[in-house]
């Protein structure tokens, strides 16, 4: 089965055939039954693996030329972190300008795991040290390899096909000041006094929640004032700053904080994840908050070494997984 001249082109962002495509589109068919083969993408569809090997294609050609989608995702990430890659360590013999088995593994790993598309919960989790992975990194590299000097370069750059370069590009802001200022709202002034100027306070439960609205805030006691639409909901963390208040429900068993009496760190060890994975889950200030406090240190994918993988990475997760949520409102 080979891979069709028009998905190669496709696959580049662009409808014109230019010299060097049709040898790109032959590789990608000699790469093809490898992947299908692979322990990683034999049970899955046809689509996904020739997705996965028109990804690996494109790293080849762009690798070769010194631009494109993947030039662009490198940059973003290493001006963005001052390293190569997520996930895997690079020593000497990683070279910026060659092919390098890291890259070809960190591809794989952007097909294996997808955020969400549809729904909030739908996204895929999968562990970029994959016994699965690592296997069919080494025999796209020793393809690449074999084929290297015969490569042709094509001088229009590839579109942004690599998954997370639009989240590189979304600029970091800082957290909202926890020191009131002349316009703060009241509510969140209230807060602060309340806590004696801690940023977060924590709530069991919907009916604690609304007695804290009305005692401390003033809010009227009325159904209709009272976030009726959190009934029925636990575990309320608010985030209040100079910038207002933020507030959030079943997250905080996560959050290890002395003044949290909800803690739960089998929990936190359990569910932490999906608080940089799942869109709304958890508002993001509220996270990047407690990364900068040390207050997530449960925090771990439900994988081998999932921990280190998450909390050194945790940035990249979110703004991959997050998307427009990653410093979103």
């Amino acid at each position: 089965m080979d891979i069709p001249l028009d998905k190669w082109l496709k696959a580049n962002g662009r409808k014109q055939t230019l010299p060097g495509d049709k040898w790109y589109a032959d590789f990608a068919s000699l790469l093809l039954p490898a992947v299908r083969q692979s322990a990683l993408f034999k049970k899955r569809g046809t689509e996904a693996q020739e997705q996965a090997t028109l990804a690996l294609t494109l790293y080849f050609r762009d690798a070769i030329a010194q631009h494109g989608g993947w030039t662009r995702f490198a940059q973003l990430y290493r001006q963005r972190y001052s390293r190569a890659l997520p996930f895997y360590s690079t020593d000497e013999t990683y070279v910026d300008d060659e092919i390098n088995l890291e890259d070809i593994a960190l591809v794989l790993w952007t097909q294996a795991a997808r955020p969400a598309l549809h729904r909030p919960d739908d996204y895929t989790l999968f562990s970029p040290e994959d016994e699965r992975l690592t296997v069919l990194s080494g025999v796209a590299y020793d393809l690449m390899d074999a084929s290297f000097e015969d490569a042709p370069i094509i001088d229009t750059p590839s579109a942004d096909w690599m998954e997370g370069t639009a989240s590189l590009r979304i600029a970091a802001t800082p957290l909202p000041d926890a020191r009131p200022s002349a316009h703060t709202p009241a509510h969140a002034l209230r807060c602060l006094e309340h806590s004696d100027g801690y940023p977060l306070l924590y709530f069991a439960d919907y009916a604690e929640l609304c007695r804290f609205f009305t005692g401390v805030l003033g809010w009227e006691d009325k159904p209709s004032n009272l976030l009726p639409d959190l009934a029925g909901r636990r575990e309320f963390v608010i985030y209040a700053n100079a910038k207002g208040m933020l507030l959030a429900h079943s997250v905080a068993a996560c959050f290890c904080d002395g003044h949290n009496p909800l803690y739960n760190p089998q929990r936190a060890a359990d569910e932490g994840y999906t608080l940089f994975c799942q869109p709304g889950r958890c508002p993001f200030d509220l996270l990047k908050l407690g990364m900068s406090l040390g207050l997530l240190p449960d925090a771990r994918f439900p994988f081998h070494h999932g921990k280190p993988l998450l909390q050194d990475n945790w940035d990249f997760v979110a703004r991959y997984y997050l998307g427009e949520y990653y410093e979103g409102d």
